[in-house]
């Protein structure tokens, strides 16, 4: 049987820093050490196993395919757009509690968010090339009448669900996805339940997702 996997787009950012140059670029940028990187890395080592699990396995033999939907490429940038600001804050002194104030976002400048696009870039053509990753259209109601349904019940059952989780979530139900992936801790503890029971839906971490491709390919 095929399985089918939506990935995040918090998955897919941290493998795109970590195993797509775009830390390391800006380590040196900043004259951030090693320690920092590894540190990172560290951190976020669940999603850069999974997804190189993903890239590196003979999916179509063991019967996976990977998705990750229009919205989802679109918040990858923002992802490590804010990626990329923390290091600014981090690297400009500022405490961690005047992080989120908006009068303290820092300013990117044309030409490193050139440096980093032409990275983000270069990391698309590994997760898209040879069928690794398939980049998909989101649903609508256009495609099929069930949409409004299913967007709804997700947006007003689950808790902690906001418009773009709905939307995702929607997107992978309508294309019969067993498994979405995503880092989204208080998404798959709220929503866990009522997608599974309601839809078939596996919501999981990054480091099950990787167990469960683990025992598939044994």
């Amino acid at each position: 049987m095929m399985l089918v996997w939506f990935i995040d787009s918090n998955v897919l950012a941290h493998w795109i820093m970590g195993e797509g140059s775009v830390l390391q670029l800006l380590v040196d940028k900043f004259n951030l050490t090693q320690e920092f990187a590894t540190i990172y890395s560290d951190r976020y080592r669940d999603s850069i196993d999974f997804v190189n699990k993903v890239l590196h396995d003979d999916n179509r033999k063991n019967q996976n395919e990977f998705y990750i939907s229009s919205l989802g490429i679109n918040e990858l940038f923002s992802a490590v757009r804010d990626e990329f600001r923390s290091m600014l804050l981090f690297k400009n002194g500022m405490p961690i509690s005047r992080w989120r104030d908006s009068r303290n976002i820092p300013e990117i400048k044309e030409g490193d968010y050139r440096e980093i696009y032409e990275k983000i870039m270069l990391t698309f053509d590994q997760l898209f090339a040879e069928n690794r990753v398939f980049p998909i259209a989101e649903k609508s109601l256009e495609d099929d009448p069930n949409y409004l349904d299913i967007f709804s019940s997700l947006l007003f059952l689950i808790k902690d669900a906001k418009t773009q989780d709905a939307t995702l979530l929607t997107t992978a139900i309508l294309n019969k996805a067993n498994y979405f992936v995503s880092r989204d801790e208080p998404l798959i503890k709220a929503a866990r339940s009522v997608i599974m029971d309601k839809y078939g839906l596996k919501l999981i971490k990054p480091a099950t997702g990787f167990q469960v491709l683990k025992r598939l390919t044994k």
